[in-house]
């Protein structure tokens, strides 16, 4: 007899997994979701694969308040007592029954997925009546889940372990690199269904599903490869159109669907002669047509009156890949035979020609006001979704300064426990002037030590953010300084070189140092 699969069950077995390795989440998770048939739900929650929903912690805060008719003030308590984890926190609600009822997984990936815009209305009527209706193990897992921070260790390449695992007791042949290829090309509700059926998940790409994007690295040249195809390396978003007759679909580089704010691109795409599947970049450009800062790109994306934003922000789309053209899939192909079959298609990337010299491509790249160069392998095929040393960037030196931390947030899958980004900080006449925020160039045992260290310094938590009091300083690079369209400095691309324990903070750069290097 098969177990029925409940959010009462799935939150036991989160709790017996929560600090355990990862190959012992793989084995019991797989396990357990062999025993019944809503495994697609199940792997989609666990995925973090479903919208965002509008709530963060003060937000939800809020929300519990009123739904249990509380103070704000009690929940903000429980949520401090245990280590800024609200669904800890409410699990500990002295009035949280143990009783469970028949929730299904379905119904809970419905509502974390619900959007909670308004504390007021038909969507917190429904997630009241579900808190109310849940155990306090339930509630707890439940609102990380809604928060999108459950904080045990389950990321996405242990859900992918985790599906190999269940998904090999049906296909003996399934690989762990099958999954991921699976992945990249479809929505995870497809792959698990397709093998829950014991069958392949389909490989030909269609209008409108979005594939992950491959992405570069940064290469030294003595390991550039020998045949390659060279573009200039543009300061701009990443996207991914789509095009089929008159419908044109642009996806960012999350996936996410953002056609609406690019309307004037749209009615360019509709113009090519064949149906495609395109990878390339939208940057914006001065009246001249040469490249322009790319916090213009904060309008064309974020602002509310496309039309209005299309006046003020003019953007170019350049193609530098094709994923499928008419009817013929082609990521499969060498990039320079993926070049060739859109080859009469405008808008190509500024492209070095055969034979050039990469330095002198280079060079003129950045006299031309672009970041730099992309080196691609010319016999590489498309691997969607992984970062692959067949493509390397190659930009300007970074800048190099050392900051203050004053701000840290938890981290997400096998980083929930941690600190894993961190708001730095210059020093000034006045006190201390952000610069960003950093989240790579950490190794685990730097983001242990420095939550350690940042725990005994919390100040004030704003907006899911812990205010420390500057006391640790780190050695950062960055591309570049810019400004925000509020005039706000800040560095471009920071990366964590090093924990500088011996120097004080006194010893960090200032805001003058920084302004210098605009």
């Amino acid at each position: 007899m098969k177990m029925k699969i409940t959010w009462a069950s799935i939150s036991r077995l989160l709790e017996a997994t929560e600090n355990q390795k990862p190959t012992y989440q793989i084995k019991m998770i797989s396990e357990f979701l062999d025993e019944e048939a809503d495994v697609v739900s199940t792997l989609e929650l666990l995925a973090l694969d479903y919208p965002v929903n509008n709530i963060g912690t003060p937000k939800a805060i809020k929300w519990i308040a009123k739904a249990f008719d509380i103070f704000e003030e009690e929940v903000k308590g429980y949520y401090n007592a245990y280590d800024y984890d609200l669904g800890e926190g409410i699990y500990h609600l002295e009035f949280s029954k143990e009783t469970e009822e028949n929730i299904s997984v379905k119904s809970v990936l419905n509502l974390v997925s619900m959007p909670c815009h308004r504390i007021t209305g038909e969507e917190f009527d429904i997630i009241k009546d579900t808190l109310m209706k849940m155990s306090a193990l339930e509630r707890k897992w439940f609102v990380r889940y809604w928060l999108r921070t459950p904080r045990n260790g389950i990321n996405e390449g242990v859900v992918a372990k985790i599906i190999t695992a269940w998904a090999k007791r049906k296909m003996q042949q399934i690989t762990l690199s099958d999954v991921k290829k699976h992945l990249a090309l479809n929505p995870i509700n497809i792959v698990a269904g397709s093998y829950e059926m014991s069958e392949e998940p389909p490989m030909n790409l269609h209008h409108g599903l979005f594939v992950k994007p491959m992405l570069a690295k940064e290469v030294p040249m003595n390991k550039w490869p020998r045949h390659k195809i060279v573009d200039y390396k543009y300061d701009g978003n990443r996207y991914q159109i789509h095009k089929e007759g008159d419908s044109v679909i642009i996806f960012n580089r999350k996936g996410k669907i953002v056609t609406k704010q690019f309307q004037d691109i749209v009615e360019q795409v509709r113009e090519y002669k064949v149906d495609c599947i395109l990878d390339g970049e939208i940057y914006p450009i001065k009246e001249d047509g040469s490249p322009a800062e790319h916090k213009l790109m904060a309008t064309r994306v974020h602002s509310k009156n496309h039309e209005e934003a299309m006046k003020k922000v003019k953007v170019k789309w350049v193609i530098f890949d094709c994923l499928k053209c008419k009817e013929d899939t082609v990521m499969h192909l060498p990039y320079w035979n993926r070049l060739e079959v859109i080859k009469e298609l405008p808008d190509q990337a500024h492209r070095m020609p055969e034979n050039g010299n990469v330095i002198a491509f280079y060079n003129n790249a950045i006299n031309d006001g672009f970041e730099g160069i992309i080196v691609k392998d010319a016999n590489m095929s498309y691997e969607a979704g992984k970062r692959s040393i067949g493509w390397a960037k190659y930009k300007p030196p970074r800048i190099e300064l050392d900051v203050v931390i004053t701000g840290a947030r938890y981290g997400e899958g096998k980083k929930a426990n941690v600190f894993a980004s961190f708001d730095i900080s210059v020093s000034s006449n006045t006190g201390f002037v952000p610069v960003g925020s950093v989240g790579t160039g950490f190794s685990d045992k730097d983001l242990i030590v420095l939550t350690r260290k940042l725990r005994m310094n919390i100040e004030s938590v704003e907006n899911g953010t812990l205010m420390v009091s500057p006391t640790v300083v780190l050695e950062v690079s960055a591309d570049l300084v810019s400004r925000d369209l509020q005039g706000n400095i800040g560095l471009r691309f920071p990366r964590c070189k090093r924990i500088r324990d011996d120097k004080f903070v006194a010893d960090i750069n200032t805001l003058e140092d920084v302004e210098n290097l605009e």
